[in-house]
């Protein structure tokens, strides 16, 4: 029978029998959801396809619920026709129904089964639920499955797992209403790699049990390092030797091999086992350890200025692949008491690792948190080795060169060795040009341990005495600034010490007297000329005035000649043609006339230019006058910086004058705050995080936080984009907060700490929407620079089971990782010290009382409320306990008292029943121990049976 058909569907099908030549349809009367008290109604066809006439007789129903509506239960029905008849079906109980019709026609018979079912609920349920792949992060993932139920009436369901590993189904039970679905949540904590394949039984109300396949793959979060040309893991890269200063790239892949995104962070780890930090390994233990001083200086560099990477911070899609680039800058650290030698080798064997960022533990880890997340965030670490070589040259006859004085036209030469004294790498030179001087070659490259022979001239142009410093540089590969590319550069220089002396020729000089009128060759004033003789053998013509004789000058002097006027020399224009300038006068040497001034109109300026000319002075007067006022005060500020105040208390400089004392929590802010600004370009240090971990350790925050940035600062600082080499540097732990066993509807709270080593405020906030969360006060803080605080996580469900989930949280809206919650929610019980409980007499009087104490534990967090009640055996109630009701408080214990008062029908054996209110209820059994004692240390005991049986023993003691 299929009930899971929605409406009867009639069928034209063929009787049993052929010769019959009867076709009943339906062969089958079922009457789906069918109430008590209703009546339903089905139609049954005969339809004769024979040539005659054919008798029919009916049979009714055995039950009477069915009834067949015909007048006669006996017809005849001719060929070609059909008859219908009516069944009815009366149920009088919810229940199925199951009965026949038979149809007698001649010496055959047809059975027609008469089925009448009540409404049911269809309930259908998928089968698998597939989490896919995974990391093992201890994250808590979901999956939603939907029951569906396609009967009439409401139907129940119930799931159970009872496997071991971290899957919960919610709700564990349920009823789906009529024509609708319900979703139930599939809950998995991805606490370690594994592959899942468990199965939850499913029972659905009217079906058998279904098993519901759980299926995910768990991996490892895996970061790793692989060679650039071929894909196979690196673990070390040898940049080999190289000069100080210059540079050595290498590259590598950073692959994320797992199904989730990450964003991952480079450190340096200047702190760990088996590095070399600029040491000689080359060099005798004795002769290094001679020097400690200088193996403390070298220990004291920063690491992360010698070897760097780009990117050493960013993000990867799942499968996704970067290039990164190291690049090693060995610095030169020199003794200044020894020169440069060989034994300044320094070698480097340093490890950096790649981390995923996230909430992580830092300086809380515990171990109980090992066991449930083990190495949730994978790192990959990478080798680093290499070695910085001095540039050694040696100079024969070394680097102060002296040339034979010389005069212009001549030349000196000095013959010069450079040994390259490495003998490891190659020296590429090149000599910066140099006035009166020539190098011969002027660049090269010298080979490992070889030389070169240099010609070094002094060719004067000049006269005079000649000391320069001659630049030699070295050339090699330098970083650029993006770290991403080298070029050759210089990155060393060397100076040589060059001296001389251009003497002068010995030349005849004849000094003739110039008369006033000028000759072939003159100087400005026109009185001597010097002649050489050698190119010049004839005088040029000149004019010879007798000035005995003349009266050339015996005129007056001319009065209009202006004062403050210029003497103007007879040959101080002759080849001139600019005009003069107007602002200025000249005269005559005698006669004092004004000279005459002959403006060309091509070459003088016009009135515009003359004006723009002056405008052009005066803004630059202006200007300058403007710089000057401006430098002043800045100069008496920096004189009168320590030699006195803004306010003059008329005190000496140093005259004993305290600044006040700044408390120890203003200083550690104010360094924090004075801090330098984050640079992205830094690479992460083991020892950096470690410094900045401690400060943030010491300064704790204790009051309440707030939940918005207010000050124009903290605005500021929370909306900066934090990048996650940033948000590694902001601790959020535990990452496990395990609440352990609580009890239902019972508050809890957990501490999770918040480290800021950042220089600047930021705003944490808890993404949260599990209702057991609810009860948190606050969800968003802001945390100041350089701190630390604890934040309270309050946990309360109202589900009794095992709870896993996680949420996650943001850094100034940036993610920053996820947090895991656990808790096993318990019902609220107590705990009985014994089952069965002796009392003994408290003495030896003939109405001495017995008793004896229970203790009741409570091993939860909340309170539990509980009573005492004496289950009556019908007999007299000779026991009683006190407390008879109360409270046990979290985590403590109770002592009860239990008394029984002899007497002649009292009854030795008890049964107390405890009830806990909204828990466990426990019973506590009771024996009376009768003692009589006796001389000599007889002691007699007494057990009353069943009825008045009684066994007496005697004990010696």
């Amino acid at each position: 029978m299929d009930r899971q058909k929605g409406s009867l569907i009639p069928l034209d099908i063929q009787g049993p029998k052929k010769d019959m030549q009867l076709r009943v349809s339906p062969l089958e009367l079922k009457f789906l959801d069918t109430l008590a008290g209703r009546v339903y109604r089905l139609p049954i066809t005969i339809h004769n396809l024979g040539r005659g006439t054919q008798k029919i007789r009916f049979q009714e129903p055995v039950k009477p619920q069915f009834k067949l509506v015909l007048p006669s239960l006996d017809k005849k029905l001719a060929s070609g026709l059909q008859m219908t008849a009516m069944v009815e079906y009366h149920p009088d109980k919810n229940e199925d129904s199951f009965d026949q019709l038979l149809i007698l026609a001649g010496n055959k018979t047809i059975e027609i089964p008469l089925i009448g079912l009540i409404p049911i609920c269809q309930l259908e349920i998928e089968s698998v639920v597939n989490f896919g792949t995974l990391v093992a992060n201890s994250k808590a993932y979901c999956r939603e499955v939907t029951i569906v139920n396609h009967g009439k009436v409401p139907g129940e369901f119930k799931t159970e797992y009872q496997g071991q590993l971290p899957i919960l189904i919610f709700p564990a039970s349920g009823i789906v209403e009529p024509k609708s679905s319900k979703v139930i949540k599939v809950n998995f904590c991805t606490d370690q790699p594994r592959i899942v394949d468990e199965k939850a039984i499913v029972s659905l109300q009217g079906r058998p049990d279904i098993v519901l396949n759980i299926k995910a793959r768990v991996v490892e979060r895996i970061i790793e390092l692989l060679n650039v040309n071929y894909d196979k893991k690196l673990k070390c890269i040898h940049f080999g030797s190289i000069f100080f200063g210059t540079s050595k790239l290498e590259y590598a892949r950073l692959y994320n091999n797992s199904p989730e995104p990450i964003n991952w962070v480079a450190i340096m780890q200047d702190n760990s086992v088996g590095e070399e930090l600029g040491t000689n390994i080359r060099q005798r233990t004795d002769i290094a350890l001679n020097n400690l001083t200088y193996l403390n200086k070298i220990k004291d560099v920063d690491i992360t200025a010698l070897i760097t990477c780009v990117p050493n911070e960013g993000a990867l899609l799942p499968y996704q692949k970067t290039v990164i680039t190291f690049c090693f800058s060995p610095k030169l650290i020199i003794d200044s008491k020894k020169d440069i030698e060989p034994s300044h080798r320094q070698d480097y064997a340093l490890f950096m690792r790649f981390d995923s960022v996230g909430s992580k533990d830092g300086f809380l880890r515990d171990d109980n948190y090992k066991t449930v997340k083990g190495d949730r965030f994978q790192k990959v670490e990478l080798a680093l080795t290499g070695s910085g070589l001095p540039v050694l040259l040696h100079f024969d006859p070394g680097k102060v060169l002296n040339f034979t004085p010389c005069v212009m036209g001549e030349s000196s030469e000095i013959q010069c060795i450079i040994q390259n004294q490495s003998k490891t790498l190659p020296v590429t030179y090149r000599f910066k040009k140099t006035a009166q001087f020539k190098i011969d070659p002027a660049r090269g490259t010298i080979n490992e341990g070889c030389s070169q022979n240099l010609i070094f001239s002094f060719i004067p142009r000049q006269i005079g005495v000649f000391k320069v410093k001659q630049l030699l540089e070295i050339i090699g590969l330098v970083a650029d600034e993006n770290l991403l590319s080298s070029s050759m550069k210089p990155f060393h220089h060397i100076y040589l010490d060059f001296s001389s002396i251009c003497k002068t020729a010995n030349k005849r000089v004849v000094m003739k007297i110039n008369p006033g009128i000028s000759p072939l060759v003159t100087n400005p004033t026109g009185q001597f000329v010097a002649k050489d003789l050698t190119k010049y053998k004839d005088s040029a013509p000149v004019a010879m005035l007798q000035s005995a004789k003349t009266h050339i000058h015996d005129h007056r002097s001319n009065k209009e000649s202006v004062k403050d006027a210029l003497i103007a020399f007879p040959n101080d224009r002759a080849a001139s043609i600019r005009s003069g300038d107007p602002d200025k006068h000249f005269r005559t040497i005698f006669t004092k006339i004004p000279r005459y001034n002959y403006v060309d109109p091509d070459f003088a300026h016009t009135e515009f230019e003359k004006m723009e000319k002056k405008i052009h002075n005066y803004y630059y007067a202006i200007y300058t006058k403007y710089l000057r006022s401006a430098h002043l005060p800045k100069k008496t500020e920096r004189e009168g910086m320590f030699s006195h105040n803004d306010i003059d208390l008329g005190l000496q400089p140093a005259s004993g004058l305290k600044s006040p004392s700044v408390s120890e929590a203003e200083a550690e802010e104010e360094l924090a705050l004075a801090e330098c600004p984050i640079n992205p370009n830094q690479l992460l240090s083991t020892r950096n995080i470690a410094s900045r971990e401690k400060a943030s350790l010491r300064r704790k925050i204790h009051e309440t936080l707030k939940s918005e940035p207010s000050t124009p600062q903290e605005i500021n600082d929370c909306t900066i984009i934090l990048t996650p080499k940033h948000i590694h540097q902001v601790i959020v732990g535990p990452s496990v907060l395990n609440f352990g066993n609580i009890c239902v509807n019972s508050a809890s709270d957990h501490l999770l700490h918040v480290i800021n080593m950042l220089p600047i405020h930021i705003l944490i906030q808890l993404d949260t929407n599990l209702e057991e969360l609810q009860k948190t006060k606050q969800f968003s803080y802001v945390i100041p620079p350089t701190c630390n605080t604890n934040i309270s996580v309050i946990f309360e469900s109202t589900m009794i089971g095992t709870f896993w989930k996680s949420f996650t949280f943001t850094v100034n809206n940036t993610p920053g990782g996820h947090i895991l919650v656990m808790a096993v929610v318990q019902p609220v019980k107590l705990e009985l010290s014994s089952n069965e409980l002796v009392l003994r007499p408290q003495g030896f009087l003939a109405k001495t009382c017995f008793r004896g104490t229970i203790r009741l534990y409570n091993r939860q967090n909340c309170s539990a409320q509980f009573g005492w009640q004496l289950i009556n055996t019908g007999k007299e109630m000779a026991f009683s306990i006190c407390p008879a009701n109360g409270f046990v408080e979290a985590y403590s214990s109770l002592e009860c008292e239990v008394t029984w008062q002899p007497s002649f029908g009292a009854p030795e054996r008890g049964e107390f029943a405890l009830h806990v209110f909204k828990g466990n209820t426990l019973t506590l059994k009771c024996v009376a121990h009768v003692i009589i004692s006796l001389e000599h240390g007889f002691y007699f005991e007494i057990y009353k049976l069943v009825g008045y049986t009684y066994v007496c023993i005697v004990t010696y003691i």
